[in-house]
């Protein structure tokens, strides 16, 4: 019989009978994406009030400022912010913060808002799970990553304002 257990880390375990270990799969959340998420935020409580210099998301977020410019570049390049040049300029959302979601945010930044990572795929040398060795577990990752992205396409940015 197997169980499955989580630790405090959102590690999930699959363990046999004697408690071994035969499957772990991880969910996090990367730097990118918190990141991101934290400089839109900035900018969108900022929204009818003008651009937002990135020194002021620097400062109000704590982030670094060379990262945090990589980033903005990602999010401009994908439509979700603009920016605005000269002495008052600085970055502005590009929709209203009701229409851009967390999804969209995530997805601008890593390309994609779930991956399933787990422990076979990487020892069939694989970048992405493709149901390695017909597992069974597949479907429920797959329904797992469903679930959250359908979440996070309905999280809208004004909702977290």
């Amino acid at each position: 019989m197997r169980q499955i257990k989580q630790d405090d880390l959102s590690h999930w375990f699959i363990l046999d009978k004697r408690y071994r270990v035969l499957y772990t799969t991880f969910m996090r959340i990367t730097t990118q994406g918190d990141y991101a998420l934290r400089c839109i935020l900035s900018i969108a409580r900022n929204y009818k009030n003008g651009p937002v210099a990135i020194s002021r998301i620097v400062e109000d977020e704590g982030l670094p400022v060379d990262y945090i410019e990589q980033l903005l570049m990602k999010l401009r390049r994908k439509n979700i912010i603009k920016s605005i040049r000269g002495a008052r300029g600085g970055y502005l959302l590009n929709k209203p913060p009701l229409d851009i979601t967390i999804k969209d945010v995530i997805e601008a930044v890593e390309g994609e808002a779930f991956k399933i990572i787990c422990d076979r795929y990487k020892k069939h040398k694989l970048k992405y799970c493709d149901g390695v060795d017909g597992c069974l577990l597949k479907g429920v990752w797959v329904g797992l990553k469903k679930e959250i992205e359908g979440y996070l396409d309905k999280k809208t940015i004004a909702s977290l304002l």
